[in-house]
């Protein structure tokens, strides 16, 4: 199936990215325009937004897609008015990511639990498992990251690890709250032993990275 990427989609993935990945790296950013910091904490900064936010929620629409679903990513401009506007406000201190998100909905042939290419299927296990790869790939991209931590020396590669490794991990756990609206919730409501194969490495490598280290 093909990927299903309309030119407007594009755009507004890159300007989620764009103002997420400004978002996290702010004071940094104010500081290399100024002359005061260098460029590398920035450009980690959208190194970790591309892989914890953005390839989470293509890991939700590429799932989608393979499972007949229809799946979008779109902007919430009070999302993105807010992202900037907390930032600025609080210059750098506070952090509001909520860009976009992809939408779901089922394809002509995916109505009432029935697809033509896969005969009758359980729309809350589809649910679980689309919800599940967006938090999964967090978890992937967290333990890829602390390896990388661990086996490379203090510099650039290293900075680009450890805002990859708590950009990944602070989104992932969060999702993986089993709160409505959320992917946890999704989950968890579905098979509690899948949602905590994945809920609790990150709850995990949040506190450790957060309040113990």
């Amino acid at each position: 199936m093909s990927s299903q990427f309309s030119s407007g989609e594009i755009l507004s993935i890159i300007a989620a990215w764009i103002v997420l990945s400004v978002a996290i790296t702010y004071r940094n950013l104010v500081g290399f325009l100024i002359g005061t910091s260098g460029i590398d904490v920035v450009i980690a900064g959208f190194v970790a937004t591309a892989t914890g936010f953005i390839l989470h929620e293509m890991g939700h629409k590429y799932v989608a897609i393979r499972r007949g679903y229809l799946a979008h990513f779109r902007l919430w401009i009070w999302g993105l008015v807010l992202t900037i506007s907390i930032v600025t406000l609080s210059r750098g201190g506070l952090v509001f990511g909520a860009p976009g998100a992809v939408y779901i909905a089922p394809s002509a042939a995916g109505f009432y639990g029935y697809n033509s290419g896969r005969g009758t299927v359980d729309p809350e296990e589809d649910n679980m498992i689309i919800s599940a790869a967006g938090p999964g790939i967090n978890l992937a991209f967290a333990i890829g990251f602390l390896l990388l931590w661990l086996l490379v020396p203090a510099g650039f590669l290293s900075t680009v690890a450890v805002y990859g490794l708590l950009l990944n991990v602070g989104l992932g756990s969060f999702n993986m709250l089993p709160v409505s609206l959320l992917d946890g919730a999704k989950i968890f409501r579905k098979s509690i032993p899948i949602g905590l194969g994945i809920a609790l490495p990150l709850w995990a490598m949040f506190i450790i990275f957060n309040f113990v280290r």
